[in-house]
């Protein structure tokens, strides 16, 4: 664990960058991190078709305000709510303790949701939605069991479902989702196994203790992934009852707090998770006496991103969000927002040793193509990361991780934006963090690449997209 704040590096570091401190004062209320928007999730409990589903987006749609739709935070929480109806209409039941997910018994599950998913994204833009991601296909198995295995086949690798989701329907309810194409690495077959590859998942839920003044008991939900870890996360979602979301977090017996985050669309707690553990969700709030002034929204970011165990204080519980970034805090920020920390990988570099407080995070965020080093033997943690470098990690993210399209003519894009130059290589994905209210922008309207970000602004612009995560 670090004893500083955890952030995630980049992969294009060739040489150390000359750093600038211009005189731009950061303009926060540019950022977009916070929805206007009101979710009317009552439509949801209706969509039991397609035909509802799209009905339930149309009207969501209807009721958002033309700068509602052209918001970036705004239009993806009317992405998120068509998705949840998507889930809804396309599902089936499977009663069976073992679920065998795979391409032949999905078949026409996923060839629905593909369907619906095209619709619901054409009714998005018809109604004038600014849809700048795509919208994910999810396929739907319904069990009243509370305990079942998941057994993946190699074949779901084919299917056109971009996630599978498994959900318990009596209480307490929960679901498990996952993406099939983040799990090629244990399905697909190989010339030195060509056979076809299986991959089981256990899930249990237990009854807890109630909630405080409540007959409603906390679920616990026990996960076993092979050997303990999986390569990629899979999102386990809980009810959160009568409690404000902003305060829970979701936790393993292990004491980790796992990523997670508040899904407006599905009121559900949201968590990602890789690893085998007993998880449950309870109250956790985080202080810090040197935020106490600072700008509200910088406040409410490093407050949230603490909960969950993605950024860390000073012993002294101070967070000194004046300080200027490093690239092993930059990394360790970013792979535990991606809930991507595997701790069974090594790391590659020769000054980045187990005795690293971030070693998982850098040893994961390398293995996973997120970063390189300045050379094939060293990483250079403690060295500070400019302002391009940071955004262009951001923007990759966004596309290849979460769908999010780069605008057109991104050098273009980015003179109507600022009034100096993006480097050429960072232009697409400078471009695509700037449209979705990512950048923190100066007074003098520059971009000034080449400038470090301290702890409190990079925190900043990382919740923003841990509000993005789905």
């Amino acid at each position: 664990m670090c004893a500083l704040l955890s952030i995630c590096v980049t992969a294009v570091c060739l040489q150390t960058p000359q750093f600038a401190s211009g005189p731009g004062i950061s303009v926060y209320d540019a950022v977009s991190v916070e929805e206007s928007v009101t979710l009317h999730t009552e439509l949801l409990t209706a969509v039991d078709s397609p035909d509802s589903a799209l009905d339930a987006v149309s009207r969501q749609a209807n009721a958002m305000t033309d700068e509602q739709k052209r918001n970036p935070s705004d239009s993806d929480q009317a992405v998120l709510f068509a998705e949840a109806a998507i889930a809804a209409a396309v599902r089936k039941t499977d009663a069976a303790p073992v679920i065998h997910i795979s391409e032949q018994t999905l078949s026409a599950l996923a060839k629905t949701a593909l369907d619906v998913r095209d619709k619901a994204a054409k009714t998005l833009t018809d109604n004038g939605v600014a849809v700048t991601r795509k919208v994910a296909a999810t396929a739907t198995l319904e069990t009243s069991d509370s305990a079942f295995t998941l057994v993946i086949h190699s074949d779901i690798l084919n299917t056109a479902a971009d996630k599978i989701r498994v959900r318990k329907t009596t209480a307490p309810e929960f679901s498990i989702t996952f993406r099939p194409a983040d799990f090629e690495e244990e399905l697909r077959p190989d010339e030195q196994n060509p056979a076809p590859r299986t991959l089981s998942i256990a899930v249990e839920m237990t009854a807890g203790e109630c909630e405080p003044g409540t007959s409603v008991p906390i679920p616990n939900v026990k996960l076993e992934a092979p050997n303990g870890q999986l390569s990629a996360p899979v999102t386990l979602s809980l009810n959160p009852g009568s409690n404000e979301p902003s305060t829970l977090a979701v936790c393993g017996k292990s004491g980790e707090n796992a990523p997670c985050r508040y899904n407006p669309a599905s009121r559900t707690l949201d968590a990602r998770l890789d690893a085998s553990d007993v998880y449950t969700f309870g109250k956790r709030n985080v202080y810090f006496s040197d935020l106490t002034e600072q700008d509200r929204k910088v406040r409410m970011a490093v407050e949230a991103l603490a909960r969950v165990n993605v950024v860390y204080g000073y012993p002294d519980h101070t967070f000194h969000p004046e300080r200027a970034v490093t690239r092993a805090e930059f990394v360790a920020f970013v792979m535990r927002v991606l809930g991507r920390v595997n701790n069974s990988l090594k790391s590659p570099f020769a000054d980045v040793t187990e005795e690293n407080g971030c070693y998982h995070e850098i040893a994961s965020a390398y293995y996973y193509g997120i970063i390189k080093g300045y050379d094939e033997e060293h990483f250079c943690g403690e060295k500070l990361i400019s302002k391009t470098q940071i955004y262009a990690i951001l923007g990759r993210i966004l596309e290849n991780e979460m769908g999010y399209w780069v605008p057109e003519s991104p050098g273009e894009y980015l003179s109507r934006e600022f009034t100096d130059t993006v480097d050429e290589w960072a232009q697409a994905e400078v471009a695509l963090a700037t449209r979705e209210g990512l950048v923190i922008r100066q007074s003098t309207g520059c971009f000034d690449g080449q400038r470090t970000m301290d702890r409190g602004d990079v925190a900043l612009i990382i919740y923003g997209l841990y509000q993005r995560l789905a």
